[in-house]
């Protein structure tokens, strides 16, 4: 399922209803009278009480003979030929709106053929037409018909030989895409060979770096000098009250 088809039903289903909705307003409010084709009139009662169509293509098939035969169609459902012809022209009103948006969207997009398909389903001289029972609908929708056919076919030629001028050009940059990654490839296959491959170890890469202090920019107070108390009476033996020790290599907190 496409995307957004549903939105293409929707405008089908719209398009259709304010058609039909347009034309029974006008039917039951501003038709004044039915002027249906005399000769068509004829032709249509001779077909009445035969059991084929036999009558009616008497004369050869052809658009004429073509209308008449819808035409005593719908008068079996209805029964009158001036009633039927309404309907009948409404018919191929509504089915010439949707050949219109369909055609258009072919071309363009759904959002244009909505807008042009709203215009041929109001369009008042359009509509004005259903009070003459003649073939001149069913001539604008066999029209209709055909350039929407004719359309589609140039559409879809045209789709066919792009696509077959792009494929040489689509087969080049697939072919570059997949040389540039085979050449990805190789050259990451071979890096990991080499990663593989056996080296010396040295004793000083599996030591941890060491710290490299820098000097500190910011003043700091002197560094603090060592000082040494001394006698100014070096005592002897024979007049030496105090035990002394020798505190040589001695910290003054190893003070016994």
């Amino acid at each position: 399922m496409k995307k957004y088809s549903w939105l293409s039903g929707l405008f089908l289903l719209i398009l259709s209803g304010i058609a039909i909705f347009a034309r029974i307003y006008y039917i039951n409010n501003l038709m004044v009278e039915i002027n249906i084709n005399e000769e068509v009139y004829l032709a249509a009662k001779v077909s009445v009480g035969s059991t084929s169509f036999s009558t009616i293509f008497s004369d050869g098939f052809h658009i004429k003979s073509l209308y008449i035969s819808n035409l005593y169609l719908m008068f079996l459902i209805f029964g009158n030929f001036t009633v039927a012809g309404v309907y009948l022209n409404i018919l191929y009103q509504v089915a010439t709106v949707i050949l219109v948006y369909s055609m258009v969207k072919i071309v363009t997009n759904k959002y244009i053929s909505f807008s042009i398909g709203l215009i041929a389903a109001v369009l008042p001289g359009y509509i004005h037409h259903l009070s003459k029972v003649n073939i001149v609908d069913m001539e604008i929708f066999l029209s209709a018909l055909i350039l929407n056919f004719i359309v589609f076919l140039i559409h879809f030629i045209y789709s066919k030989f792009s696509v077959k001028k792009l494929s040489p050009v689509m087969a080049e940059e697939n072919k570059t895409d997949d040389k540039q990654t085979s050449i990805t490839r190789t050259e990451v296959d071979t890096g990991v060979l080499m990663d593989r491959s056996m080296r010396e170890i040295h004793y000083d890469d599996l030591e941890d770096k060491k710290v490299q202090y820098i000097e500190n920019p910011l003043p700091v107070p002197k560094r603090r000098e060592h000082k040494e108390m001394d006698f100014a009476l070096e005592p002897t033996d024979s007049n030496d009250d105090y035990d002394l020790k020798d505190m040589t290599n001695k910290d003054f907190y190893d003070i016994e």
